[in-house]
């Protein structure tokens, strides 16, 4: 981040925070600072609105740089912004992580630095109407969430992000541009930038703003595509196989012919079958769920097909949703899709990990839950166990294998750990 922002600074930007109370302690829910001259600064309307279980506060920032901002939160003084509530119960620990948004994936069409750290610990809360006197009204605190951040997703109470604070830095060195019919990028005139990939198999490479590499936007499938400097350091990228910001329309893996295939094939250290998991009673084999989600995420990736047997037999999820869900099959496997979802948005520490899809065969319904590998150790939120693959079964992990898995990495490979916050942005070489 050091190379190029200068952390000691004065900034300008703009703070949304949400808070919520429970038991007469206000603790702030989730927060984003967004600094330097983003859309987000231009169009600041300041708020405060305050409800009997929610506050959403927006307020600039002056006067302060981002070394200050960080160093307030490590130690008791906290967010030295004007008028706003005070944080609440913090970590007494604070880890940091820096990532890269890419210019694709938001409206600001510039990539943003995002620093983000878990500063709230025990936030609490629920969603209801938000009613109060001279407040505006509104039907869904969640929904009001997620309109007041400007998010296309907010998972309410399984919502991995809460009690999180985000700091986006726009990087304004260079951007790729893509048009429906060629790609290529913008830099500033003191930065050396390029572009290096490949669209469908097609070498890709662009040394000078002026060049220009002509595609069918809407035809290609398989895009790799990432400006960076003459050092190396990556400036932004449009990815089909980078899950969090996948550029394109996502690949389901829906090919029938093909998931067929991986079905006969057998169980394995990337394929796991259950017949039905049930969700509605109370089972205690719905934990197989998230263990099995958690182990494939720690290990390579993979997928869990539920509707087929151990044999390989496809049995299909139909009659149990129907049972468990008293509608039609169709309309009860999507249902129960749902259901699964939510189970591992909310049982997940880093729940972003998977995608879900039905399939069918000879009108038998399958549900496929396919895992991407995470970054960084996952387990379970409830016992902060973590569990991996070991041949095809899922193992719980013992305290060496944790100790020794590799630590969560941001896009340019460097480890992430917590510290306190010197005078800029140190990550561990990786």
């Amino acid at each position: 981040m050091a190379l190029f922002t200068d952390v000691n600074a004065v900034v300008s930007g703009v703070f949304r925070g949400v808070y919520t109370e429970n038991n007469n302690q206000w603790s702030m829910l989730l927060g984003v600072i967004t600094l330097d001259g983003s859309m987000d600064c231009r169009k600041l309307s300041p708020c405060h609105y305050k409800y009997p279980k929610y506050q959403f506060v927006c307020r600039s920032i002056v006067g302060s740089t981002l070394a200050e901002l960080i160093r307030g939160l490590e130690g008791n003084a906290g967010l030295s912004i004007f008028g706003i509530p005070d944080l609440g119960k913090r970590e007494s620990n604070l880890t940091w992580t820096e990532s890269l948004i890419p210019s694709h994936a938001h409206e600001e069409m510039v990539p943003i630095r995002r620093l983000s750290s878990r500063v709230c610990s025990d936030v609490h809360y629920h969603d209801s109407k938000l009613v109060a006197y001279g407040m505006p009204f509104h039907r869904s605190a969640f929904s009001f969430i997620k309109e007041f951040f400007g998010w296309d997703k907010f998972h309410g109470s399984s919502d991995g992000r809460k009690g999180e604070l985000f700091i986006d830095i726009p990087d304004r060195r260079g951007r790729l541009v893509l048009s429906e019919e060629d790609i290529s990028f913008h830099c500033g005139d003191d930065d050396e930038l390029s572009v290096v990939g490949a669209i469908d198999g097609d070498q890709v490479s662009l040394v000078s703003p002026q060049d220009k590499y002509y595609f069918e936007q809407e035809k290609a499938l398989d895009v790799e595509l990432w400006l960076v400097t003459n050092t190396n350091e990556i400036v932004d990228y449009c990815s089909s196989t980078e899950w969090e910001y996948r550029y394109g329309k996502e690949l389901n893996n829906t090919d029938r012919t093909q998931l067929l295939d991986t079905i006969s094939a057998g169980e394995s250290e990337h394929c796991e079958f259950k017949t039905y998991i049930d969700l509605v009673n109370k089972d205690t084999k719905a934990f197989e769920l998230e263990k099995t989600v958690c182990a494939l995420s720690n290990h390579q990736g993979g997928k869990l097909f539920i509707g087929v047997d151990d044999e390989t037999l496809i049995v299909g999820i139909n009659e149990r949703c129907k049972k468990g869900y008293k509608c039609l099959p169709r309309e009860a496997a999507e249902s129960y899709q749902k259901a699964v979802e939510k189970r591992l948005q909310e049982s997940l520490a880093k729940n972003k990990c998977f995608n879900t899809f039905l399939i069918e065969h000879n009108e038998l319904i399958v549900l496929v839950v396919n895992v991407h590998k995470s970054n960084g150790l996952n387990y379970l939120v409830s016992t902060r166990d973590a569990y991996i693959r070991r041949g095809a079964s899922s193992q719980k992990m013992t305290p060496t294998e944790i100790q020794a898995f590799p630590a969560e990495r941001d896009a340019f490979g460097r480890e992430f750990f917590a510290t306190e916050f010197s005078a800029e942005w140190v990550p561990t070489d990786g």
